[in-house]
Parts: structure tokens; sequence; C-alpha cells
């Protein structure tokens, strides 16, 4: 029996596993190589470490939001094999779209806009260095809110994922890929709510480990599927 055109191919969806799979490693590869400044005895010479870390800096969060897209990807395809015009997946895919965006304006901030600033300013007066300070500081923590906001939409995207699974039971392995969604959704969301923490890039690894566990559950679903296209048909 031919495929529904609106089911993945299962070509797609192994190519979709391996997207996800392999990007989850590199993302957490490069956020474990997310660069940090060290303790400065002057805002000159904190400026001055973030000139020096400029390019790797950059190097790290461009490859984070390339990632970022090939996780979006990935889980276009999986979307399709739970069924697009599904309430809860259409609200799992608005709501990591969201995530996604507001996640790359954080690093875009984080990673090009202030070394930018401090090398504008490395050599700047003293005036002008007390000013950028409070700019940069500013920007810290409209960092650390869209940072938060995004990884929460994450969260939210992840329940409705599992939502969708869960009563999705035709699918191989459903169930057990439903828990851990909900898992990575409900604690990583509820520890960015309740735990009021700065986000540095070791809570980020943290953070972003425990998705990774419902990354490769996808994974695990999208290759298993591909072997099991019998009466395949998308839920409605």
């Amino acid at each position: 029996m031919s495929l529904p055109a609106a089911v993945p191919l299962p070509s797609h969806r192994r190519r979709a596993a391996l997207a996800i799979a392999s990007t989850t490693g590199l993302a957490l590869f490069a956020l474990s190589h997310h660069p940090v400044a060290s303790k400065a005895s002057s805002v000159q010479e904190s400026l001055a470490q973030l000139v020096s870390l400029q390019l790797l800096d950059g190097l790290v969060h461009g490859v984070l939001i390339v990632m970022l897209a090939m996780l979006a990807g990935g889980f276009a395809v999986f979307s399709a094999l739970l069924g697009r015009r599904r309430a809860p997946v259409i609200v799992a895919m608005a709501a990591y779209g969201i995530g996604c965006c507001v996640v790359v304006g954080a690093m875009l901030l984080d990673g090009f806009a202030v070394p930018q600033l401090a090398r504008q300013f490395v050599a700047a007066s003293q005036n002008e260095v007390d000013i950028i300070y409070i700019v940069l500081r500013v920007i810290g923590t409209i960092i650390q809110v869209l940072t938060k906001a995004g990884l929460l939409s994450m969260c939210a995207a992840f329940l409705a994922w599992s939502y969708a699974l869960a009563s999705a039971p035709g699918l191989p392995w459903s169930r057990w890929c439903a828990a851990l969604g909900v898992a990575a959704g409900l604690f990583t969301g509820l520890f960015i709510l309740i735990a009021d923490v700065r986000l540095t890039p070791a809570s980020l690894v943290a953070i972003f480990g425990v998705h990774s566990i419902w990354h490769l559950g996808v994974a695990a679903v999208l290759v298993r599927s591909s072997g099991n296209t019998q009466n395949m048909t998308v839920p409605s």
C-alpha cells in the first residue's frame, strides 16, 4: 500500500532523525565551548576580554544558530508524521518556532552585538566606558529574559508534541517518547521558572542536556517508524 502524501517518506524520516541526533550532539559540544570571560578588576579589562573572545564568541553562537535551524527542520518532519493539522501539533510547531526565534535573538546580542560594542569602546574615555558599562548590563538582562522565554516556549512545545504522541499509539515507541517529552518539558520549565538563576554556559549545558534526551527519543521514533510503513496514516 502506498503512503498518503501527507506522511513523510521513510527516507525523509531517517534523514530528519539523523539531523536531530547529530545536531543535538554538535550543539552540546558548542555550548560546552561557550567562551567565558574571567573576573576583571576594571570595566576596561572586561571590555578587553570581550574583544579578545570576539572571534570564538561569534563562531560558537553562529554554530548554535545553524543547529537550531536544523533542529527545527527535523521537528517539522516529526510534526508531519504526527499530523500537521492536529491542534497539539500546531501548538507545538508554533511554540517551538517562537522559542527558536527568541533564543536566536538572544544569541545575536550575546555573540555579536556585545563583542562589537566592546570593540568600539575599549579605548574610549572613562565617561564613555561608564555609559557603555550600563548599556552592556541592560543588554545582559535582555539576553537573560529572551533566553529564558525562548527555552520556556520550547518546553511548552515538548509538552504539546508529547500529548500528540500519546494520542497516536500507532507509532512505535510513542508512549515512552511522550513520557520523555513530558519530563524534559516539565523539569526544565519548572527549573527556569522557580529556581530564578542567572543562566550561564554551565546551566545551559545542563538544560539542553535534558532536552537532548527528548531529541534522541524523537529521532528514535522517526527511525523506528521508517521501517513500519504498512497501513500508516497521519493521525487525525
